[in-house]
C-alpha cells in the first residue's frame, strides 16, 4: 500500500517547519549570546576607563602637591636669606643678578615683578 500523496506532502511540510524552527532558534540563541558578550565587554571597558581617569586625576593631584611643596620650600629659603643677619649688606651686582636669576627659574617666582626681566631658559 502506497501512502497518500497528501500525507507525504504534509510530512515534508512538517519536516521543513521543524528545520526552520530549529534554525530560527539557533540564530536567536547565537544573537542573545553575542549581545551578552558585548554587554560584558562594554561594562569592562567602562570600568577600565573610570579607573584610568581616577589614576590620571591622582597623578595630577600628586604632581600639584609636589610642586606646591617645592614652591613652599623655595619661599621659606627666600625668607630665611632675606631675614638673615647681614642680608641688607651691599652685595656685588653680579652676585645679586645670579641669585635673582636662579630664583626666577622657580615656578613660585615666575610672576614676581623682579623676575619679569629674566627669561626662563627651559
Amino acid at each position: 500500500m502506497m501512502p497518500d500523496k497528501r500525507l507525504i506532502v504534509a510530512g515534508f511540510v512538517a519536516l521543513a517547519l521543524v528545520i526552520l524552527l530549529v534554525l530560527f532558534g539557533w540564530h536567536e540563541w547565537k544573537a542573545a549570546r553575542t549581545a551578552h558578550t558585548e554587554s560584558r565587554l562594554a561594562t569592562g571597558q567602562a570600568g577600565a576607563a573610570l579607573q584610568s581617569g581616577q589614576d590620571a586625576a591622582n597623578t595630577i593631584g600628586n604632581r600639584m602637591d609636589a610642586d606646591a611643596g617645592e614652591d613652599a620650600i623655595t619661599r621659606e629659603n627666600d625668607d630665611a636669606i632675606r631675614n638673615a643677619h647681614g642680608a641688607s649688606a651691599p652685595v656685588d651686582p653680579a652676585l645679586r643678578d645670579a641669585g635673582l636669576a636662579s630664583l626666577c627659574r622657580r615656578a613660585a617666582y615666575h610672576n614676581n615683578p623682579k623676575c619679569l626681566q629674566h627669561t626662563d631658559p627651559r
